[in-house]
């Protein structure tokens, strides 16, 4: 019983940390770990539908232009604003 109990907690303290680590690791990063675990016709499952996740956060940016309402560039927070609600 105390071996399946420490397997169990080691199990969820390695998840933990794993999730953790991507969680604070950059944008751009995570996005090369997943370009390198998928292949490049691999369109379905878990690992394909983060990398266009990932990639369709990243394409949105940090909505800092959204937050600024003097923006320089007319129309620019439209996107933002729109893609939020």
């Amino acid at each position: 019983m105390r071996l399946l109990q420490d397997i169990i907690v080691a199990s969820v303290v390695a998840a933990s940390l794993i999730l953790s680590a991507w969680w604070l690791t950059p944008l751009r990063q995570r996005l090369w770990v997943l370009n390198h675990l998928t292949a490049a016709g691999v369109t379905r499952g878990p690992l394909a539908r983060l990398r266009r996740t990932l990639l369709g956060r990243a394409q949105l940016g940090c909505q800092a232009c959204a937050a600024n309402p003097s923006a320089s560039v007319p129309g620019s927070t439209e996107k933002g604003a729109a893609l939020r609600r």
